[in-house]
């Protein structure tokens, strides 16, 4: 049996954890002589003993030690020994310090001459856990931490710890020597010791004073008013207290050391910032005041570091209490570990080469036996032999599993009592426990995790030990173990508890059968589920509190819909795992769309002839020859996925959980309500990123039929295989589609058009097979009188047998009508080339673009292009297709209607000519079917049009004469009075011309060109001939006002003010083209009044100069003295009646003194 294996008796009594009433002499002697001093253990003491003898007779204020540990760490068990130690107990015959001092290596001397030292001084040590101590209700107290101290100093002292003021009335009893006397007087006056009667003060108050009032010798009254007082006079501070503790140390042997040491202090600081204070100010007071010979040594679950980083104190708090716990001792769990296999698994020898070979015999098989997957924190196997030897029938990951899951349950107050250690239920009792509990069995069994929960059950807070004995009422003994390892790491973060890792947590033998051991788990699971004591999340099985089951069964009462259920599953499967509508068939490089179905329904878009049906864990189920009949019954690509029920509960509950938590947080809910609604939110992403995982997992395990037969993908990923299996199946859905030899894009139509490519459309007018085909299906279509568009065509060829893409289908169009086999109209107009690649780029022109089979032009075509080839000489009309030889001679008609349009434009007299030969031309634009009769029909117009007309009016515009014409007619705008004064036939040449309605016809325009040249040098000569009059009669205008007598007197500088207005007028003159100006500047009347004007500039620039200034003559021009009523002379008695009249009319003005200008 595994308990024979051990070496000290598995059932013996040890006290783990750190109790004031349990410190008898075989206790305290079985605690140190079991003590286990491991290596870190030793490097520990050693730190401590260093520090703390090296005080001694010295003053010190370092007189703090912080021991800090998690769960199992054995921190409190420490704590314990150093108390022992110190204080020096003697167990009967022997001092502790010496049993201790016999543990230590006789090599260590340095730790053993420390050690004794500490051993040469009187100490007394004050061991307690500060929550046992702590009064109900004082825990909120900015002080509370004081009032503990106090309590266990008076304790310490033999004074009453209940009441402090108590307990200063026994200590001023005791200062002035009265507290023994006053102990006997109370018990002869009460007939109860004095220990009995303070713990009913009240009551027996009336004789405390009789006692009181007889030791003090006082009246009764007296101390009853005394007692009366005593608990208002009461105040404690950290001050009195301290000043308490350095009194009672004076009263002591020299260097007397007084220890309090605390264990868990840092759990019940917590995160109480005014608690951290008030232990600061103690050791820090402490320190002052009694300089050494009293310390403080506490144990911590955090590091103080850490706790003063928790509690966010200020810098020089921080300072100062790290400045005062200048030890500090960190337990880890490597030293628990091996304490328990020191303390508790030791084996006896003659057992151990058993175990050696029970682990050759099983160490191959227990990396499968104890599997933890490579997620999450990574838990220990047996290293070896000697490991098995020292661990069994435990197994190292058990060690480090249990600490993670009691820190766990304590954070979240699964523990009873409201601060309850972590530690309270120490590692080594629990371990201990669980070896008593399996002690019977025979070797080669494992403790189980689930014993671990039995070892904690009777420190478990009542709710959840309710919910576990409802549990042992419903459920079998196997079951009831799942949930018991559930409860264990419902906390543990780093653990999965997924359904391998709890079949190793239940492993109880070496030589289990695994595979059945699973079975089992995984059967008990799904009970667990179903009765709603766990929850599934993911991978990760989790147990339910109280709360939590009521809210899961709340869930699972949620009603969801199938159709609920098919949406959610359509969206993950369509919009997140294989997310696309459509796939590319390689060899055309085109994209096909294909009817998204699920279950035999369509769930996405629209329905093509291409079509995916997933069979899903939701729908019906199918075997394999109903899958084959129905793929090719439906003629759909069928994709099973062959799911589980788990899938299809799993998806339930997540909806159900999606549509609840919005439901009850709108509701009055509770802070812990609220938080678990948050967690099962967190939960349900898991759990749907966890679905969604199985389905791509589901697809990577699927199988595909079609047409009666299944497909093989070679692909995992559902993107891939569909688009693999769709590029198999798309040409028996299309079998025409392998008609499409090349590869056709939209950009090829224009390059197709052109015929710049020829591998686009063949070599010369051969068609290839498609062509055939489109060609074959226009001439049918065409021939029962349908109109042919290019939508037509496209529904057509896109659909089956076809499955031609729109690129396909354009570029072919565009290369039949390349090949002159097609000809497009729109409207009934016939387009071209460029009209044909705009039209096939446009889309919204594809239902008004008919297509018609091309017509063959015979012996007509024949007789149309050799009337073109008259009517338009520079084109050669050599093409044999109808098409071309319409679209050349639409081409040249256009183009010179175009140029007689522009001509006409230009606004010449003669335009009205221009209408016959347009007119004429536009009744060759017929539609392309008509063209060829209607030639035939308009060959005499169109012929005598061009010879009549249309050849000359070319001719004129195109050539010389049409520039001899402009220059005629600039010639006579600009010199349109010029010709008037000439007065010669030759100018009526011009002006005929210019009028003429057909300038162009017969020689008109040579003889024209004649008369302008005789003309031009008439005017010429005329032009000369006036020049030269007009300059001399200016020069005569000159000489004579520079002979005038007043021009001398007038300034040289300023003279020519007076010429150069008249030199001005005489350049321009000089080469002036213009008869009429020239006449009118030179007449007798012009000269006349330059010449005044003249005279009167001289006459102002005469007065610029000082002269005296002359009388202002006045100046008639000779012409306003002429008689007046006398139009003509006819006799000489006109002339001399003419004559006397004027001659009075100048003898007037002389008289008067004026200046006649002749």
């Amino acid at each position: 049996m595994i308990g024979n294996l051990f070496k000290r008796d598995i059932h013996r009594n040890i006290e783990g954890v750190v109790k004031a009433d349990n410190l008898s002499d075989e206790a305290v002697f079985q605690e140190v002589d079991e003590y286990v001093i491991t290596q870190e253990l030793n490097k520990k003491f050693d730190e401590f003993f260093s520090v703390y003898s090296d005080s001694i007779g010295k003053p010190t204020e370092s007189i703090g030690v912080w021991i800090s540990g998690f769960f199992g760490s054995g921190k409190s068990h420490l704590l314990k020994i150093l108390s022992y130690i110190l204080s020096n107990r003697r167990l009967e015959s022997e001092l502790i310090g010496e049993l201790f001092l016999s543990k230590i290596e006789a090599s260590d001397f340095e730790l053993i001459g420390n050690i004794k030292k500490a051993l040469s001084i009187k100490t007394d040590t004050i061991l307690f856990n500060i929550d046992q101590k702590t009064d109900i209700g004082t825990k909120s107290q900015d002080d509370a931490i004081l009032s503990v101290f106090m309590k266990v100093f008076n304790e310490m002292r033999g004074y009453y710890p209940k009441q402090g003021y108590i307990a200063d009335f026994e200590k001023k009893l005791d200062r002035d020597g009265l507290y023994a006397g006053f102990k006997e007087k109370f018990s002869t006056i009460s007939g109860n010791s004095w220990e009995i009667g303070r713990e009913q003060f009240e009551w027996e108050v009336d004789n405390i004073a009789k006692a009181l009032s007889e030791i003090r010798s006082i009246s009764y009254e007296s101390a009853q008013l005394q007692l009366s007082k005593l608990d208002s006079n009461y105040t404690l501070s950290v001050e009195s207290f301290v000043d308490e503790v350095n009194a009672f140390i004076k009263l002591q042997e020299p260097n007397y050391r007084l220890i309090f040491m605390v264990d868990e202090v840092g759990q019940y600081i917590g995160d109480n910032t005014r608690l951290m204070l008030n232990l600061q100010t103690i050791v820090e007071t402490l320190a002052t005041k009694c300089k050494g010979q009293a310390w403080v040594i506490v144990t911590s679950q955090s590091a103080v570091k850490d706790l003063v980083d928790t509690n966010k104190l200020a810098e020089t708090d921080f300072s100062k209490i790290l400045g005062r716990f200048k030890v500090k001792m960190n337990l880890t769990s490597q030293n628990a570990n091996e304490v328990i296999q020191k303390r508790l698994l030791a084996k006896k020898e003659e057992y151990q080469g058993e175990l050696t070979t029970l682990y050759s015999k099983h160490h191959n098989s227990l990396a499968s036996i104890i599997y933890f997957s490579e997620r999450g924190r990574q838990y220990k196997n047996y290293k070896d032999s000697e490991d098995f030897v020292l661990t069994y029938p435990f197994i190292p990951y058990q060690l480090d599993l249990f600490q993670a899951c009691i820190v766990g349950l304590s954070k979240n107050e699964v523990f009873q009592g409201k601060h309850q250690s972590v530690g309270e239920r120490s590692m080594l009792d629990v371990i201990q426990n669980v070896a008593q509990n399996i002690s019977d069995k025979n070797v080669g069994s494992i403790a189980s995790f689930d014993y671990f929960y039995d070892g904690i059950a009777n420190i478990i807070r009542p709710e959840s030990e309710r919910l576990m004995t409802t549990a042992k009422n419903q459920l079998d003994p196997f079951s009831l173990k799942v949930l018991k390892i559930l409860f264990m790491v419902k906390y543990v973060q780093e653990f999965n508890p997924t359904l391998d890792h709890i079949t190793t947590l239940l492993v109880d033998e070496l030589e289990v059968n695994v595979t059945n051991l699973k079975e089992n788990v995984k059967k008990s699971l799904s009970r667990l589920i179903n009765e709603t004591f766990i929850q599934k999340v993911g991978e990760n099985y989790e147990f339910l509190t109280d709360k939590e089951k009521e809210i899961e069964n709340e869930i699972k009462g949620v009603s969801i819909d199938d159709r609920d259920l098919n949406k959610e599953l359509s969206d993950w499967i369509y919009d997140n795992i294989i997310v696309v509508s459509k796939f590319r068939y390689q060899p055309n490089k085109q994209d096909y769309l294909f009817t998204r179905k699920m279950d035999g329904v369509r769930v996405k878009g629209k329905d093509e002839e291409l079509s995916l049906n997933i069979l899903t864990p939701l729908g019906d189920e199918y075997d394999e020859e109903k899958l084959i009949h129905k793929s090719f019954a439906d003629n759909d690509l069928i994709l099973v996925l062959k799911g589980n029920f788990d899938f299809e509960r799993e998806m339930r509950l997540y909806l159900q959980t999606k549509k609840f938590i919005p439901q009850k947080q709108g509701g009055n809910i509770s802070s812990t309500e609220r938080q678990i609604l948050i967690q099962k939110a967190e939960d349900n992403n898991i759990r749907k990123r966890n679905l969604t995982d199985a389905l791509k997992n589901l697809f990577e395990d699927s199988v595909m039929y079609f047409n009666g037969g299944k497909i093989d993908v070679n692909a995992t990923d559902p993107k891939v295989m569909i688009e693999n299996a769709f590029n198999q199946i798309i040409t028996t859905v299309y079998p025409y589609l392998s008609m499409l030899r090349l590869e056709y894009k939209e950009s090829d139509i224009k390059p197709i058009l052109t015929n710049t490519d020829d591998l686009l459309t063949g070599s010369g007018d051969a068609l290839n097979a498609a062509e055939s085909e489109m060609l074959n299906r226009i001439r049918r279509l065409s021939g029962d009188y349908q109109n042919v568009s290019v939508n037509k065509l496209l529904e057509i060829f896109s659909i089956k047998p076809y499955g031609w893409h729109q690129s396909a289908i354009l570029c072919l169009i565009a290369s039949l009508f390349a090949k002159k086999m097609i000809d497009i109209t729109e409207h009934t107009t016939y387009l071209d080339r460029n009209e044909v690649y705009n039209t096939l780029m446009n889309n919204r022109r594809f239902a008004t673009a008919i297509i018609k089979p091309t017509v063959d032009g015979g012996e007509e075509l024949d007789g149309a292009k050799k009337i073109l080839g008259e009517l338009f000489p520079s084109q050669s009309f050599a093409s044999t297709s109808v098409r071309d030889i319409w679209q050349d001679a639409m081409g040249e008609m256009r183009q010179i209607i175009q140029e007689l349009n522009g001509y006409k434009a230009l606004g010449y007299p003669f335009a009205m000519s221009f209408d016959t030969p347009i007119e004429v031309l536009k009744k060759l634009d017929v539609p392309m079917e008509q063209f060829l009769q209607n030639i035939c029909d308009l060959e005499s117009e169109l012929l005598d049009m061009k010879e009549d007309h249309l050849d000359r009016i070319l001719e004129f515009m195109r050539g010389e004469k049409r520039k001899i014409y402009d220059r005629i007619n600039e010639f006579v705008k600009v010199n349109q009075t010029n010709l008037y004064h000439l007065q010669t036939q030759k100018t009526n040449d011009l002006i005929g011309l210019l009028q003429d309605s057909k300038p162009f016809a017969g020689n008109k325009i040579q003889l024209a060109n004649a008369s302008l040249k005789e003309i031009q040098d008439e005017l010429e000569a005329s032009l000369q001939t006036l020049r030269a009059n007009a300059v001399s009669k200016i020069d005569s205008i000159i000489t004579n006002l520079q002979n005038e007598k007043e021009f001398s007197e007038v300034k040289v500088e300023d003279r020519n003010k007076v010429i150069r207005p008249l030199q001005l007028i005489q350049q321009t003159l000089g080469i002036s083209s213009d008869i009429s100006f020239i006449n009118e500047r030179t007449s007798a009347e012009s000269l006349a009044k330059l010449f005044t004007e003249g005279l009167d500039r001289i006459e102002e620039l005469r007065a610029d100069t000082g002269t005296v200034a002359m009388p202002t003559i006045k100046r008639v021009n000779i012409s306003k003295l002429r008689p007046e009523n006398i139009s003509k002379l006819e006799t000489e008695l006109d002339v001399v009646n003419y004559l006397d009249a004027l001659k009075t009319k100048l003898l007037s003005e002389i008289k008067e003194g004026n200046q006649i200008i002749v």
